[in-house]
């Protein structure tokens, strides 16, 4: 039996035990939803995603890597304490790795304190089950590595394509004219698509929104990376991660040379701190072609988002190597960490014997391996 299979019960009972904080490390069930979604509305609000039941269910009890398991804080019968541990898989040498990919650190504002935080590290030290752990960018760094012992091993990219300059630059309250804005947007818009569209041209290969049959998908999907490691694609994968989300929902372009699918470009339109951005949510392709069939993808993306008005094209994960790296060619630059608007350190560590190691180099990550986002 393994922990995720295991709640540990309280020891106390009455009203001692209304009292106290207890761990129980749980496979999460559609028992632990509606307590999720309550937690949720407090800190975020009843509109945030992490609060609608659809989303929880789709994120925690779908994923096609693996149940979920939930470390929990119980104050009497109320959960007051969670931090989830996602199933994530990644291939490397022909085998399958599952990695504990830990989110949702929330504890209840009325009972924030070191006791349930050690609590979380009991439960923590329970966990069994999964080869290692993996935490991006948690949003308490610093329990991360006092409390859970994590320990950061390398900054995630981020890169950029501004599309709408002047816009931005407003945004940061250093361009003082907005009704100056447009006479720069529009020409650099206009020029970024002009640009992306001779590119994507010249790239070669063609575009198509249509879902490919599973068997064809499947061979790409087989495509090897080895020695760096990517997160595992299969036809399950995709379909839940860009078809069956209840609220995000995301453009998925698949590329061809010859009539033979060589790969895959997944984009999603969000606003991102004020801002209407076109992120690279995932990237995939056969390793042989995969330059330039992704750049195709790409470039044709910005000029779609270009022309409909976005801001800013963003992609977030490894863009030195790996298929991500194909899929940001210029005119994508790298954000120098200073500038970034938010932390994208990784934190990771074995808990099995390792087997490759977990760095920038070698464990390659998008987004759509580190969040449901």
């Amino acid at each position: 039996m393994t922990a995720a299979d295991t709640m540990v019960a309280p020891a106390a009972s009455g009203e001692a035990k209304s009292r106290r904080f207890e761990t129980c490390v749980e496979t999460l069930t559609e028992a632990h939803i509606d307590p999720y979604a309550r937690l949720s509305r407090i800190e975020y609000g009843e509109a945030a995603p992490v609060a609608q039941p659809a989303h929880l269910r789709w994120k925690f009890l779908d994923n096609p890597h693996g149940r979920s398991v939930g470390l929990h804080v119980y104050r009497g019968a109320e959960l007051v304490g969670r931090l989830v541990a996602m199933s994530r898989r990644f291939v490397h040498g022909g085998r399958s790795y599952t990695a504990a990919q830990f989110v949702d650190l929330l504890v209840h504002p009325d009972h924030r304190g070191m006791t349930p935080i050690l609590r979380l590290v009991d439960g923590f030290r329970q966990l069994t089950g999964f080869d290692f752990v993996l935490m991006v960018s948690p949003n308490q760094p610093e329990i991360t590595e006092a409390f859970f012992k994590v320990p950061p091993c390398f900054e995630l990219d981020v890169a950029l394509v501004p599309l709408r300059p002047a816009r931005l630059v407003s945004g940061q309250g250093s361009f003082p004219a907005d009704r100056v804005a447009p006479l720069i947007d529009w020409p650099w818009r206009l020029l970024m698509a002009g640009g992306a569209a001779l590119g994507s041209g010249l790239c070669g290969g063609s575009l198509s929104m249509d879902w490919p049959d599973d068997r064809e998908l499947g061979d790409l999907l087989a495509s090897r990376w080895d020695p760096e490691v990517v997160g595992e694609r299969g036809l399950e994968f995709l379909d839940w991660r860009f078809r069956r989300s209840p609220i995000f929902k995301y453009d998925v372009r698949f590329i061809r040379r010859g009539g033979r699918l060589s790969g895959y470009l997944a984009t999603r339109r969000s606003v991102y701190r004020g801002y209407d951005c076109e992120f690279i949510v995932d990237a995939f392709s056969r390793r042989e072609t995969g330059r330039k069939d992704a750049a195709r993808a790409t470039l044709s993306t910005l000029r779609e988002a270009a022309l409909r008005g976005a801001e800013m094209a963003m992609a977030v994960g490894n863009t030195e190597g790996g298929p991500l790296a194909a899929a940001t060619p210029l005119p994508f630059l790298k954000v120098p960490r200073r500038f970034r608007p938010r932390n994208t350190t990784v934190y990771a560590k074995w808990l099995s014997e390792p087997a490759f190691a977990l760095d920038a180099a070698t464990l390659h990550l998008t987004l759509a391996d580190y969040d449901a986002f």
